[in-house]
């Protein structure tokens, strides 16, 4: 072991006892691939494999499950003759503790509830492992809600089982209630769809033992119905889901090849890939040997032996070698950018090679026998509530049914993964659109609440050039030379780096016409066209906000729930879109559509808004394209 880890914290395995963990002298960053060694031992390391650390010791364990959300796992083990199960953190702190007798684990998709069954009852537990209900079902297999309001499970019939894919009841449990509901009888796989992509109203989809029909089932309000009339070859490839909850994929049984079914949730279209490269010894196929990006951007279909897995781009067609190994596919990484193979010759440890298909390049652990990432931060739920944020504001607006200025944009520029040390598991989904930045910090989080989905502080960032990795984690960089409105080759405007020296500038009294021009260099001149005056200063950052952009933040009209469009208040909480205001407010002479106007600009934590009393009503206050303007600034470093 290296130096760096040279305190174990060796205590007894009891029931709720800490296990040995091996913690760092100081802190460590976010490890995102679990391991196991020949002996059974559980290891944790970067997510590329690198220097690998034993994470928990005096247990042969059996399986381990990630949380969606990152940051801890759940794991199955054999502890004196028996099943247990147990969770393990891996941030700065680690820890690790014996739950509970188990051979079944299943976290839910929200990271807020874990599950565990020992074959004769159903536990569920919180994040951190207390037991909240006991359900008397003889569960084999579980399967979370999108949302976590429901545990779907499979149980053994008086059937006689004829084969490796046994007919099963399959039902669900009502989490609030610990009522149970037994719907159907069922073979192979199961999964949890949203409806229409809203995971908020998940169904439960599972092939027919009847029929062998692809079924859903709607636990809120009893509805059953056919997702697919055709025959599904479910106990021999799993039911593929994707990250944003648009699509559901399956292996057809009506063809003499491995053709797959692509079925779009949203819009219904059905997509078929036929003779997908599939093969493996056995009816089963691996869960990891077909596999769908989360954005569902390509696919992954794996054959052995020696393996080869076929990279095939759902957007043209194209298919391409990813990567070839002699050992087996044990592992893909989040989002498809490293496979993890095991090759095991006899009388000898196992290796464990990790290849990142795009540069070729492998590293080789040798005594590990296999492996799991993290999974990916994009799930069903974020990208739900993103949706529901965006819809708030502007679905009225792409609807048609109000004339206003955008307050997110048309659609998402980006949808991305990037690094957040306060995070579980380091990391975090983002959606960027023209005027902001929408991100998940918590996926555990409430839901409930309209700060679950937040929005960063992009332009305090761009202003300072501190970029935020963390709740107090920065890094700093030049400030954004982007001009702040108008044209991006505007010569003269202000730009985010002018305001920097403007951030303390003390306000302007409430009352007081607002006549200060702001030129690029950061000079004030006071020959500004006025016309405007300042409605409030606000204590927490000393600013004064312009009467227009008061009486805009104040606006009220059609605004969307779950009712559909209603009238209320387009901002609510008052600052949640824009945050506070970190300037104040100045004319300038900005280029629009290459015309020189005179435009009041002031910013915002994360907005800055703009008026141009020339444009229409209800477009003279707009907001700046912030999320346009951070991309480019990050993307030139």
């Amino acid at each position: 072991m290296r130096g760096a880890w040279r305190l174990v914290l060796a205590l007894v395995l009891a029931w709720g006892a800490v296990l040995p963990i091996h913690a760092q002298e100081q802190e460590p960053s976010w490890r995102q691939l679990a391991l196991l060694d020949r002996h059974r031992r559980l290891w944790l390391a970067s997510s590329d494999g690198a220097a690998p650390v034993a994470a928990l010791e005096g247990l042969e364990v059996t399986a381990v499950e990630w949380s969606p959300e990152g940051g801890r796992l759940a794991f199955t083990a054999m502890q004196d003759g028996r099943s247990v199960v147990g969770i393990a953190t891996t941030g700065a702190q680690p820890a690790a503790r014996v739950l509970d007798t188990a051979t079944t684990i299943a976290w839910s998709g929200d990271g807020r509830w874990l599950a565990w069954s020992d074959g004769s009852r159903v536990v569920i537990a919180s994040r951190e492992g207390e037991p909240l209900r006991t359900v008397a079902v003889a569960a084999r297999r579980l399967a979370w809600s999108l949302d976590g309001r429901w545990l779907a499970f499979t149980r053994a019939t008086d059937a006689v089982p004829s084969s490796s894919c046994p007919v099963e009841d399959v039902g669900w449990i009502e989490v609030a209630s610990g009522g149970v509901t037994v719907n159907d009888r069922a073979v192979g796989h199961l999964t949890w769809v949203t409806t229409g992509g809203d995971a908020e109203r998940p169904r439960l989809v599972y092939t027919s033992a009847a029929d062998a029909r692809l079924r859903w089932a709607d636990p809120g309000t009893g509805a059953t119905g056919i997702l697919w009339d055709g025959l599904v070859a479910s106990c021999r490839a799993p039911l593929l889901t994707s990250g944003d909850g648009q699509w559901v994929g399956f292996l057809a049984a009506d063809s003499g090849g491995d053709d797959l079914v692509l079925i779009n949730l949203v819009t219904g279209e059905a997509r078929r890939l036929p003779d997908l490269p599939l093969g493996y010894p056995g009816l089963a196929l691996p869960t990891v040997y077909l596999w769908l990006d989360p954005l569902a951007r390509f696919l992954y279909a794996s054959r052995s032996f020696p393996t080869v897995v076929t990279r095939i781009d759902l957007v043209t067609g194209e298919r391409t070698t990813a990567a070839n190994d002699p050992g087996i596919l044990v592992a893909i990484s989040p989002q498809g950018e490293r496979l993890a193979f095991v090759r095991n010759v006899p009388g000898k440890p196992p290796v464990l090679v990790i290849v990142e298909p795009a540069s070729g390049r492998r590293e080789t652990l040798e005594g590990f026998g296999w492996a799991a990432w993290e999974p990916s931060p994009y799930q069903p739920i974020v990208f739900s509530a993103w949706q529901r944020t965006w819809e708030r504001e502007d679905r009225p607006v792409a609807a048609g049914l109000v004339e206003r200025s955008w307050t997110w944009g048309p659609r998402p520029i980006r949808v991305t993964v990037e690094p957040y040390r306060d995070a579980p598991g380091g990391r975090r989904a983002v959606v960027y659109w023209d005027k902001a930045r929408m991100e998940v910090t918590a996926l555990a989080g409430d839901r409930g609440t309209r700060w679950y989905v937040t929005t960063g502080l992009l332009v305090k960032e761009l202003i300072t050039g501190q970029v935020q990795l963390g709740d107090a984690t920065f890094e700093q960089r030049e400030p954004a030379a982007i001009p702040v409105a108008g044209d991006r080759d505007d010569p003269t405007g202000p730009t985010y780096a002018t305001f920097r020296e403007l951030l303390a500038a003390p306000p302007l009294s409430e009352g007081s016409e607002i006549r200060w021009r702001l030129h690029r260099d950061g000079t004030v001149t006071e020959d500004g066209p006025g016309g405007v005056s300042v409605a409030v200063v606000i204590p927490e950052t000393n600013h004064a906000i312009a009467d227009v952009f008061w009486e805009f933040l104040q606006s009220e009209g059609p605004v969307w729930g779950e009712a559909g469009a209603t009238h209320g208040r387009l901002f609510e909480p008052l600052f949640f879109a824009t945050g506070l205001p970190i300037t104040e407010p100045y004319w300038a002479t900005v280029k629009v559509a290459g015309e020189f106007r005179d435009v009041l600009v002031q910013c915002f934590e994360r907005r800055c808004l703009t008026y141009t009393p020339s444009n229409p009503a209800g477009w003279r206050v707009e907001m700046g394209n912030v999320g346009q303007h951070y991309l480019a600034w990050r993307d030139q470093e």
